[in-house]
């Protein structure tokens, strides 16, 4: 008997102990859900920035045609994509939609292949890439670290540019911008303190 209100006070104790340290792990999960509602994560930026300039460069599109950094137009949008990238794969139907809003003349897509699987002879994600794109985008095809992404300082994708003048970047990031007619209009003016 002696045995048994022994094992019966230990798993009381046991579970006492489960209880309390249940309970910290609930607080300092609290803890890091506030701290990070307070300070935002920054994603760093895996092409240029706005502002910066692009650096020179001369490629060959898929048709053959040349571009220099002094072809690039004001309001020109470039993107960077490649195949077997999860973030690339969704953004590629949005890509497609712009460009033939855009018109190929305005959109540039970089189809920046995987020098790994191409050699692996997996080289099929690149073809599904051009066949969908150009019908509505001027296409490039180049590896990480060639002359036209080290002129962006290209780093990861998807990426974007949209070209500002002279050779400038207006906007950069990981996923398209929403166009100005998708933007909500205000139609009374915004009261300071409001």
């Amino acid at each position: 008997m002696d045995y048994v209100i022994a094992i019966v006070v230990l798993v009381g104790l046991l579970c006492v102990l489960n209880l309390v340290l249940t309970y910290g792990i609930i607080r300092r999960l609290r803890e890091q859900v506030a701290d990070a509602g307070r300070e935002p994560l920054e994603v760093p930026h895996s092409v240029l920035s706005a502002g910066t300039t692009v650096g020179p460069f001369s490629a060959i599109d898929t048709e053959g045609g040349g571009l220099t950094r002094d072809d690039l137009s004001e309001g020109q949008l470039i993107t960077f994509m490649s195949p077997g990238c999860p973030a690339c794969e969704e953004l590629l139907p949005l890509v497609a939609e712009r460009a033939r809003e855009y018109g190929p003349e305005r959109v540039l897509a970089v189809v920046v292949r995987d020098a790994d699987k191409d050699n692996a002879g997996e080289g099929n994600g690149v073809r599904a890439y051009l066949e969908r794109l150009a019908p509505v985008a001027r296409i490039m095809t180049c590896d990480l670290g060639d002359e036209l992404t080290t002129a962006f300082a290209l780093t990861g994708v998807p990426a974007y540019v949209e070209m500002g003048r002279g050779g400038r970047v207006a906007s950069s990031g990981r996923t398209l911008p929403h166009r100005a007619e998708e933007e909500p209009r205000r139609t009374e003016p915004v009261k300071a303190g409001a």
